[in-house]
């Protein structure tokens, strides 16, 4: 079962997190519950604020029309909307009695069981949100298409487990998973063989992008030029190099500010900038507001 846990240490972050707990060693790391069962769990924490996911997640809206919230940015939905949550991703709902949907989330270890051939490997760029939007509008026949599948899981998990659930479960998923890659990547210009290696590569140096690394240490240790970079960045995301990393920092030090544990001064510590006052600034200009008053408007 999906559960959101609230993590109260005092050496822990505040910012909720919520984790897949399984109720027993036999449970299946994915699960399918809808928007309207959500909302009547008995949960540790408000889901209308910001928690970080411990897992990945895909919800498909049914019904009604209302906004989500991924990574600070709010979206709107209808009937056909999908979302992708990723790992470590912030959301937070606006809870609308009148909406409902599929929730759909699993564990790496799930997807990585999902994946059993190369031709597969295209079911992890579906989570990757740097590349694509949060969002994808299904049209009609997809959207029919979808919850016929997602009908035939939700009967499944009715069922008690045994040697047989998963394995009918993990060939629904990959439909399910594939039917929605292929309405992604016909809404986005497709990564070629060379320049997907390349993006690959400068994605995973650029994960833990701090203040003191810029545009042409990235191209170094790519051992290509800047303009090749910020080339093939501008053709397939359209930001050049040193905007995708900014924003990149940007996002880093908003998920930093929901630590209530974490001052200013360790944000600006951890993410290598010379002195608070940088970051503040840097902050500033982008945000148009001081990551004190980010803090004070996300406060939970």
């Amino acid at each position: 079962m999906l559960q959101y846990i609230m993590k109260t240490q005092k050496s822990d972050h505040l910012v909720p997190d919520a984790e897949f707990q399984k109720e027993s060693e036999e449970q299946i790391e994915f699960d399918l519950t809808t928007i309207q069962k959500l909302y009547t769990r008995n949960l540790d924490h408000s889901i209308e604020k910001p928690h970080k996911i411990g897992f990945n997640a895909i919800m498909i809206i049914t019904k009604g029309k209302g906004i989500h919230t991924i990574d600070f940015v709010p979206y709107s939905y209808v009937q056909g909307t999908v979302f992708f949550i990723a790992k470590d991703q912030i959301h937070n709902f606006t809870i609308n009695p009148d909406s409902d949907g599929y929730l759909l989330p699993f564990t790496d270890n799930f997807l990585n069981r999902l994946i059993m051939s190369e031709d597969l490997n295209i079911l992890y760029e579906m989570f990757d949100y740097i590349y694509y939007p949060a969002k994808m509008q299904l049209c009609d026949s997809s959207y029919d298409d979808i919850v016929r599948l997602l009908q035939v899981i939700e009967k499944e998990f009715t069922i008690k487990i045994d040697e047989f659930k998963e394995l009918i479960l993990r060939p629904l998923l990959q439909a399910t998973i594939l039917k929605l890659s292929r309405e992604r990547l016909s809404q986005k210009l497709p990564l070629k063989h060379k320049d997907k290696a390349l993006y690959l590569k400068f994605k995973q140096l650029s994960i833990k992008h701090n203040y003191t690394v810029h545009v042409n240490d990235y191209a170094k240790m790519l051992d290509i030029s800047s303009k090749t970079l910020t080339n093939m960045l501008n053709k397939y995301i359209g930001k050049s190099t040193k905007k995708y990393l900014d924003e990149h920092l940007i996002l880093q030090i908003k998920r930093l500010l929901l630590d209530e544990n974490l001052t200013i001064e360790n944000i600006s510590d951890q993410l290598c900038f010379d002195e608070p006052t940088n970051m503040v600034k840097f902050f500033k200009r982008y945000e148009n507001i001081t990551p004190s008053k980010f803090k004070q408007i996300h406060n939970f």
